[in-house]
């Protein structure tokens, strides 16, 4: 038997490539990364509008912040008429989605106009989250953001504040069996042979059939693996950190209750504790001394 892609390619990393979904960051990037068609589609079908065009998509555009936090995105794309997209895929229910969508946006706005030039010419910016779960849990499509004022309008609706900023919750689990029910039913299989677009299905198949396709999806699978075992490294050593902080606080504190220096008050205040937390390490120290 002749030597293929596939015979090269680890195992795990084979069968990681097999259960890959739309919703995964590692197929997300390579279907529609540099594809302006294909994010075409998914932007028509998510705003539910056919004269939408395309001119620019790009995948993992990172936004650099010399003083803070910089943030990759996932999809990055541009139409005709000078409006700028962002498509978050996100699968765990991390909290605090909506400041991030705020830093999101800060992020893309610092970025977009050059020096001096004025604050109008920022452009209109949709920023769609595409999440695994219903996030508000209330069964709806999709969560629309509607930025309003205090007042009302001549006819007695809130007078909105228009930013320029639009800002969407995709819900994942919907499955109705219009356009956006099917969209999420392919972005939740990995099985491009049960997928209704027929041009997502046909780049699916290329990353997860092809021997081409394969060993590039290979090969962003194992990037992601590894920028995943880092995250998880500099975690452990992050909460290594804060976990030897809390038991050097706890020391110190039972130290000043075993010398009786202060009140629980005090002891609380000085060492950052609860002071629940240090009535129960009184508690500790009046055993130990009863022993």
């Amino acid at each position: 038997m002749s030597e293929t892609v596939f015979n090269n390619i680890d195992p795990a990393t084979m069968e990681r490539i097999k259960q890959l979904r739309l919703i995964d960051d590692e197929l997300m990037t390579v279907v529609f990364g540099g594809d302006k068609k294909a994010t075409e589609l998914l932007i028509r079908i998510l705003l539910n509008r056919n004269d939408l065009k395309v001119t620019k998509s790009m995948t993992q555009e990172q936004k650099h912040n010399l003083f803070g936090r910089s943030v990759t995105l996932d999809i990055v794309a541009e139409d005709i008429f000078m409006n700028e997209y962002n498509i978050e895929i996100q699968r765990a229910d991390k909290g605090d989605i909506e400041k991030r969508i705020r830093y999101h946006q800060a992020m893309i706005d610092s970025h977009t106009l050059k020096k001096q030039e004025e604050f109008g010419k920022l452009p209109n910016l949709y920023i769609i989250f595409i999440l695994e779960h219903d996030l508000y849990g209330k069964d709806v499509p999709i969560y629309y953001v509607r930025k309003i004022l205090n007042v009302n309008d001549e006819e007695g609706n809130p007078l909105l504040f228009n930013d320029g900023c639009n800002i969407m919750y995709v819900n994942g689990e919907y499955k109705g069996e219009d356009a956006l029910g099917k969209l999420m039913h392919d972005f939740s299989t990995p099985n491009a042979d049960e997928m209704y677009y027929k041009e997502l299905a046909e780049k699916v198949r290329f990353y997860k059939q092809d021997e081409t396709g394969v060993q590039m999806a290979s090969k962003i699978v194992e990037e992601y693996g590894d920028e995943r075992a880092a995250q998880a490294l500099q975690q452990g050593i992050q909460q290594g950190i804060q976990q030897g902080a809390l038991q050097q606080a706890i020391d110190s504190a039972k130290n000043m209750l075993r010398i009786g220096l202060g009140t629980h008050e005090q002891i609380a205040q000085a060492q950052n504790l609860p002071l629940k937390k240090v009535q129960e390490l009184a508690e500790e120290v009046a055993f130990e001394k009863n022993l």
